[in-house]
């Protein structure tokens, strides 16, 4: 390691008796809250572990070579925003998750391929220049731009009007339709206003309007972004070839309904404990 390390790094690493050398995500999370570095020293510590040239470095390394991995995360965590057991708050996270991993996922996935320092130094007028890279699907469900539509609906919301309004929000579920919602005008156009584009949402369900995650938190979404991909496809019902406006709607088996169930429980529960330990 040749690269000249912080001065604040080293200092750290004298008090807490750990070897300058050892630069990895656990040791950086703990820096992180013992040292409130700054975001410049951690992204230039981050470097020592994946170089700039590296494509999408935070993207969870067992899914890079999966392009379908993005979308299918899409449509997974789409099954349980849509569940009406839903909690409010965790439908805010989920949306706030899949927005982090389109800033995240390389860009063959559909996304952004972003570090985790550049996520969270994210401003509007940035989000605004690189929104058009960001990758489609054929159905909304799947879709990463859409995805991304949905969480500055939040933001914006937050940021122009009440908790009350972020929260009826937050209880409201995509509407079903054959529409791509990123086609639509943005909803909340005041998302460009904000200051954070992935901010902290508390137990209540408060958005921080002043700054984004701290970076140990943006760590756990991306551990809950894991976790959703290892559990595999979601099985959900298959939609009508297409919209009829007279006849009845497909209907879904028992047995069919039951998988449905089960695997959206078994990941809310999973995902609400790792994303309820942070804000």
């Amino acid at each position: 390691m040749t690269t000249a390390l912080p001065e604040l790094w080293t200092d750290w690493c004298s008090v807490a008796g750990v070897p300058e050398k050892r630069v990895d995500e656990a040791t950086l999370s703990l820096f992180s809250r013992q040292a409130s570095p700054s975001r410049a020293v951690l992204a230039r510590l981050r470097r020592l572990i994946a170089p700039e040239h590296a494509v999408a470095p935070a993207w969870p390394r067992t899914h890079r070579d999966d392009p379908e991995s993005l979308r299918r995360l899409v449509r997974c965590t789409t099954v349980m925003v849509q569940d009406p057991s839903t909690h409010w708050v965790l439908r805010l996270r989920l949306r706030r998750m899949l927005f982090a991993a389109v800033l995240i996922a390389p860009p063959s996935h559909g996304g952004l391929g972003l570090d985790r320092a550049r996520a969270l130094a994210l401003r509007p007028d940035g989000m605004r220049r690189l929104r058009p890279r960001i990758g489609v699907a054929d159905e909304p469900r799947s879709c990463p731009a859409c995805a991304v539509w949905s969480w500055l609906d939040v933001i914006g919301t937050n940021n122009g009007w009440s908790h009350g309004a972020v929260r009826a929000l937050g209880h409201r579920r995509d509407e079903e339709g054959w529409e791509h919602r990123h086609l639509l005008p943005d909803a909340s156009p005041d998302w460009l206003l904000c200051v954070g584009m992935l901010p902290a949402v508390d137990r209540w369900g408060w958005v921080d309007i002043y700054s984004s995650m701290h970076p140990s938190s943006l760590s756990t979404v991306i551990s809950a972004t894991d976790l959703m991909l290892k559990c595999g496809p979601t099985p959900v019902p298959a939609p009508a070839p297409e919209p009829r406006p007279i006849g009845p709607r497909r209907e879904i088996s028992r047995e069919e309904e039951e998988k449905i169930l089960a695997r959206a429980d078994e990941l809310t529960v999973r995902v609400t404990e790792i994303l309820r330990e942070y804000g």
